[in-house]
């Protein structure tokens, strides 16, 4: 009897050691003090939702005066208008989700969340930049709930519950404006809370639109995945943090001891950046932490400020923009240099 006792106690032990195995903290083996160039301070809009840059000018997905979309010049930081006027007319958006740029066609488009729509802007420059309304999409008849759209190269990866309902949780779907082509509904946990958590996930591409990377939040898992305009593949998982949550009314609510996950993400076709907390304070946003596309952890870098959104070209090998925040101060735009 005392040697089946025994023999229990050690299969509990050896499960739970390889439950406590299956998250472990990413070890960076290089880590930095990174310095910042500050390139205009004090902006003047409370939230930011996304940030992109392009050969020129740095777009911020963030309402002030009635209008979506800040832009910067991206070397002097001199605010350079103000476009996208909040509403649910032509052209208007509502409540800005997230902004993708296509900068071969000089596209800027805007997620409206409200409306269901994806909204897509001309960018023309001559002096100045200059948005105008060029096309929607509406997405509002189809079925099921949908939290996010990203145009690829020819189709479309929605982040929603589109098609059936059967009551289960949906990931990701290949949408190609006639019908579903992929869909991607596993998830890396098994709790049903836990696996709430990943329906908001951060999400950055390759410039070549063929890699995703996502992290989440509470907690901290990165997701690498395959993408083609046909299919969703995953590639690997990376556990960091578990996902340590329960249900409130409408709300997950991180339990006591939780570290907190990715804030924000952008890539590159080598390297994905990140803001990785890792701390039970979700405040802890002064590290950009950097992985490979196989989920290796290369470099992290500490920072004086509280990074709050990132963005990169991959022309532009070393150069990160990010929006940062200061309580007393603000939002602000910084130039880092990670060479």
């Amino acid at each position: 009897m005392r040697k089946i006792i025994l023999s229990s106690l050690l299969i509990i032990v050896l499960c739970a050691c390889a439950k406590n195995d299956n998250y472990t903290a990413p070890v960076f083996p290089i880590e930095k003090e990174l310095k910042g160039a500050c390139l205009s301070s004090d902006l003047l809009f409370s939230y930011a939702y996304d940030m992109c840059v392009d050969n020129d000018f740095i777009y911020v997905l963030a309402l002030a005066d009635n209008k979506w979309v800040q832009v910067y010049d991206k070397h002097t930081g001199e605010h350079l208008g103000a476009f996208v006027g909040q509403g649910q007319g032509p052209g208007e958006v509502s409540v800005g989700e997230s902004m993708t740029l296509e900068r071969t066609d000089r596209c800027l488009s805007v997620y409206d969340q409200a409306q269901r729509r994806l909204v897509t802007y001309r960018i023309s420059k001559d002096g100045i930049p200059m948005l105008s309304f060029e096309k929607d999409m509406n997405l509002i008849n189809l079925e099921g709930a949908v939290r996010n759209v990203w145009p690829l190269k020819n189709s479309y990866l929605v982040n929603g519950q589109l098609g059936e309902q059967d009551g289960t949780p949906k990931r990701f779907q290949l949408w190609n404006e006639k019908e579903i082509v992929a869909t991607y509904n596993k998830f890396p946990v098994e709790a049903r809370e836990q696996q709430l958590t990943f329906l908001s996930p951060k999400v950055c591409f390759s410039p070549s639109l063929d890699k995703m990377a996502t992290g989440i939040l509470y907690g901290g898992i990165l997701e690498i995945f395959q993408l083609s305009d046909k299919s969703i593949s995953l590639e690997g998982i990376h556990k960091f943090y578990e996902p340590k949550v329960s249900l409130g009314t409408g709300n997950i609510n991180p339990d006591s001891g939780m570290k907190y996950g990715f804030s924000s993400m952008c890539a590159t076709d080598d390297l994905i950046y990140t803001v990785l907390v890792g701390d039970e304070d979700p405040n802890k946003l002064n590290h950009i932490s950097v992985f490979d596309w196989e989920g290796n952890a290369m470099i992290k870098y500490c920072t004086e400020q509280l990074v709050f959104k990132l963005a990169c070209m991959e022309e532009e090998e070393g150069k990160l923009y990010a929006l940062t925040f200061e309580p007393a101060k603000g939002f602000s735009l910084y130039l880092y240099n990670v060479q």
